[in-house]
């Protein structure tokens, strides 16, 4: 039995004895938001469920909150068999207020992608909690919330088996498509097929420092379920904020030609797509000094059904000015997981989930890797990563030299601390790796699920984790992707549909003057 196949049965056969031992006790609550889906949105929405304000006033859901790593699975409910448990870190909140009543909200952390199949699904996939969740302390993944208090029994009741009502996604439906049916097409030298299919039901894709899995498994946005033939759900995506990649290098080693080094503080996009790709891997590589010793470096990428991995993959690897992949030389057939030996001691491999990629970036001595901006994400590498500006230009604040943590140095939140970072050239547009986050849900939106929306954008103003969508005053170009036309959304009865992931920027203004003057959006344009 190969890796990949072992790890399926066993994924499978947990989800078999969950659902038969938690299947006898249902709540009659329908939670108010059930979501399932991006790590870059973990915990900025766990701050709008249980925080109001930094004074302590309770959120949205309620007062008390709970959260454990790998603490619950997401179930697809399309009853192929093949099909694994998809298992991941959740946060739970809660209020006192009696059913049926009652308020609670839960987010299983997994991955942008696979969170909208489980979504899209037809029949919606679900909620699945172990029983040993009941009375368990928590284990406080999110910095900034009080600590954890046990989880109680009516609460695991009125959450367990509950289908996903919403699913946070770093990139638009369209785009999450397109990377699934591009990972299940026939592998191809140039990565437009990635050779992890046949689908609906394809590999699983591994990790080379865990047993963590991704499983790419085909769905619909529109029409007919594949798998299933049912008809899958009328959604909309909400715009939340702009989210920004961050490009993080591990400290530890100080010496000339470790990243460590204050040398190394900034990098060109050219050759970061290169490195990404794997077709440059030694350190000396990113700074234009010369007479530097060789040492290479730890590429550290993410999976292909990554929101993380495709925001950087269409606004830099394989931009339209850059034109590779991340993906380039990686056969599933030998590279899974993805563990290639390159000289100089420089290696490519892949962390499956944004935890392990910044866990793994701050372990391994010259590594370099990338995840979305947030206090809580970068919190456990504050003392062994930095970040790196692009092309001169910084992610976080006007420029570096106005970092008051220090050149590069990653920031921390006491809450309240608003204006830690200002993310000044995302909003002019001018630093080239962000996207932005988006809630799908059905369509009209829930009033539970926009509340929750509303709350995290408040959030901001205290723990600025992104930027709150009506700050941003550029956009990217839409453009036709997984069969949908474009439409950017600035015309007055204009819905925003098509893809935008690696869209070339423009302002809304000049957006909003270029209808005025032809009648015609500015779409169908890359990066």
């Amino acid at each position: 039995m190969t890796k990949a196949k072992f790890f399926l049965a066993v994924l499978t056969v947990a989800a078999a004895m969950l659902l038969a031992s938690n299947c006898y006790a249902q709540s009659n609550i329908a939670p108010l938001f059930n979501a399932v889906g991006s790590s870059g949105a973990f915990n900025s929405f766990a701050l709008a469920a249980a925080i109001s304000n930094p004074g302590g006033q309770s959120g949205v859901c309620g007062d008390h909150n709970w959260t454990l790593k790998n603490g619950a699975m997401g179930i697809d409910n399309r009853g192929d068999a093949n099909i694994a448990a998809v298992t991941g870190n959740v946060w739970i909140v809660w209020n006192d207020t009696p059913e049926p009543n009652r308020t609670v909200c839960a987010y299983l952390n997994i991955d942008s992608v696979i969170g909208q199949r489980l979504f899209f699904g037809s029949p919606q996939g679900s909620l699945s909690l172990p029983s040993s969740d009941v009375g368990a302390n928590g284990g406080n993944l999110v910095p900034l919330l009080p600590p954890d208090t046990p989880l109680p029994q009516n609460i695991y009741d009125d959450l367990n088996n509950q289908t996903f009502n919403a699913a946070p996604s770093d990139i638009r439906p369209e785009d999450a498509l397109f990377a699934t049916n591009r990972a299940l097409a026939p592998y191809t030298s140039n990565a437009s097929g990635l050779g992890y299919g046949p689908g609906p039901v394809g590999a699983t894709i591994l990790s080379a420092f865990s047993s963590k899995t991704a499983q790419v498994v085909g769905y619909a946005i529109t029409g007919n379920d594949p798998i299933t033939g049912q008809r899958v759900v009328s959604a909309t995506a909400t715009d939340v904020g702009a989210q920004v990649m961050l490009v993080l290098v591990n400290t530890t080693d100080t010496g000339p030609a470790g990243l460590g080094n204050v040398i190394f503080n900034n990098v060109d996009r050219f050759v970061l797509g290169s490195v990404l790709a794997g077709q440059l891997y030694l350190t000396r590589d990113l700074v234009p000094s010369s007479g530097l010793p060789a040492v290479g470096m730890d590429i550290i990428t993410r999976e292909p059904t990554s929101g993380t991995m495709n925001t950087t993959e269409f606004s830099l690897t394989r931009s339209v000015e850059v034109g590779l992949s991340q993906e380039l030389g990686v056969n599933p057939t030998s590279d899974n997981p993805l563990n290639i030996s390159l000289n100089d001691n420089a290696k490519r491999q892949r962390a499956i989930g944004t935890g392990e990629e910044v866990s793994e970036i701050g372990s391994n001595a010259d590594a370099i890797g990338y995840a979305f901006f947030s206090f809580g994400n970068v919190a456990g590498v504050l003392t062994t990563a930095k970040y790196l500006t692009v092309d001169g230009v910084d992610p976080l604040y006007a420029s570096t030299s106005q970092n008051p943590n220090g050149p590069n140095a990653l920031p921390q939140c006491t809450a309240p601390c608003p204006g830690a970072v200002t993310f000044y050239n995302v909003i002019n547009g001018s630093y080239p790796i962000w996207n932005v986050l988006r809630v799908v849900s059905a369509n009209p939106v829930p009033t539970g699920i926009t509340a929750m929306i509303t709350a995290a954008q408040n959030q901001v103003g205290n723990i600025p984790d992104f930027l709150a969508f009506g700050q941003l005053e550029v956009f990217r170009s839409h453009y036709t992707q997984s069969g949908v036309a474009p439409n950017n959304g600035h015309e007055r009865s204009g819905k925003e549909s098509g893809g935008d992931v690696g869209g070339a920027v423009y302002t809304v203004q000049a957006d909003l003057d270029f209808i005025a003057d032809t009648g015609a959006q500015i779409i169908n344009r890359k990066q």
